[in-house]
């Protein structure tokens, strides 16, 4: 746990098998993979204030469409706080969801964001007809936004950051069933990027740890070729 939540960048399966001396790989992806599970607290406080929400793919390598069309890409729903009018960041969330419909958009955000916030998104139409009641929604036509008074500027870097991950941990490859884990814990570091003290996250991957329910070895289905594993999700240079 020290060396999962005190490394700037993280650490992967090869790096904690090296650390701790284990003679399977398989043994630290395991852990990794458990402690991931614990990132998360379930009585976390929603986002509110300015919210801005978008969406964004992520995949190999594919010829085709681009962007809400795209096919056979994994889709992320993300959610940014913004402080103040200037570039500052707050909080965020990200959320592996099936598709674009208005319900799983609905069902993102209601999970995500307190009701009364100002929700920041695009002109995609489902935002639209679910923003109505709860929140305050401020659509913005990014084709003809003005590009020096970028809207959504905050969620557009966490998909740069979040897009970068991938290339950069993954090699652009990865498990979309093993993603959600990696995406909390990408929100679990951010959210605790300004912490003075390095053994408050420490601290804080403990008292998830103790209060999670158990979860067995055979739960995480070790189903894949630990070389191919290896070299499709734990490469970090």
């Amino acid at each position: 746990m020290w060396w999962f939540t005190t490394r700037r960048s993280g650490v992967n399966a090869v790096n904690l098998k090296e650390l701790l001396g284990f003679g399977s790989y398989g043994t630290a992806w395991h852990w990794l993979q458990k402690l991931r599970r614990c990132t998360i607290r379930k009585d976390r406080e929603k986002l509110s204030g300015r919210v801005e929400v978008d969406e964004f793919v992520i995949g190999g390598q594919k010829s085709g469409k681009r962007g809400r069309g795209a096919e056979g890409k994994t889709i992320v729903a993300a959610a940014v706080e913004r402080c103040d009018i200037e570039k500052h960041i707050g909080r965020i969330r990200l959320q592996v969801i099936l598709d674009y419909s208005a319900y799983s958009l609905e069902t993102f955000i209601n999970e995500n964001i307190q009701s009364g916030s100002n929700i920041a998104t695009d002109s995609w139409s489902s935002y639209s007809s679910i923003l109505k009641e709860q929140y305050h929604h401020v659509p913005t036509n990014q084709s003809k936004a003005d590009k020096n008074q970028d809207s959504l500027y905050g969620v557009n870097l966490i998909t740069t950051l979040v897009k970068r991950l991938v290339r950069g941990t993954f090699q652009g490859r990865f498990e979309p069933k093993y993603l959600q884990n990696y995406l909390d814990e990408y929100v679990f570091r951010f959210n605790r990027r300004k912490s003075k003290y390095i053994g408050k996250k420490f601290m804080r991957i403990v008292e998830q740890v103790v209060k999670s329910s158990k979860i067995k070895w055979d739960q995480i289905k070790w189903d894949l070729d630990p070389i191919s594993e290896f070299l499709s999700l734990e490469l970090s240079g």
